[in-house]
């Protein structure tokens, strides 16, 4: 699906395209999926979600989710061009769609692995350790008994 969009990149370089509108939309979904989840886990912690929870969500892991969820698919994609070839104005949504599928994708996906190493690969590296520290502690204790 990807190599189809990738070649479907340049087979539309004859259509319209509006730089514009391609920013503004950008814009829209930064804001959008900022919206979606910093105000609704905020409005979560609100009614106390997470009062008995033993690992409440921390900011760390709510800007990986809102910046992991800004990689736009191939789905959005396939919807728009299921427009009709009536309607006014297509080229231009189809255009808009395919440059934010491609630069959300390769973007983004490119560096939410780099993210997600800088935000949590020393909380995962300590336990991992502690968890070493331990079996061998615990086997150490067994051989010896």
């Amino acid at each position: 699906m990807f190599s189809y969009l990738g070649l479907t990149f340049f087979a539309y370089r004859n259509f319209t395209w509006s730089p514009e509108l391609i920013g503004v939309e950008f814009c829209i979904v930064l804001i959008g999926r900022c919206l979606g989840t910093f105000f609704l886990i905020g409005l979560l912690k609100c009614f106390k979600y997470d009062k008995n929870h033993p690992n409440p969500i921390n900011f760390k892991e709510l800007f990986f989710i809102w910046y992991a969820g800004l990689i736009r698919g191939a789905i959005a994609f396939g919807l728009v061009l299921r427009i009709d070839h009536g309607f006014s104005n297509r080229e231009v949504i189809i255009t808009t769609c395919l440059s934010l599928v491609v630069f959300t994708t390769v973007f983004f996906g490119s560096t939410v692995g780099l993210l997600s190493k800088c935000f949590f690969s020393k909380k995962k590296t300590n336990s991992a350790q502690a968890a070493l520290l331990e079996e061998a502690n615990d086997s150490h204790h067994t051989r010896f008994q």
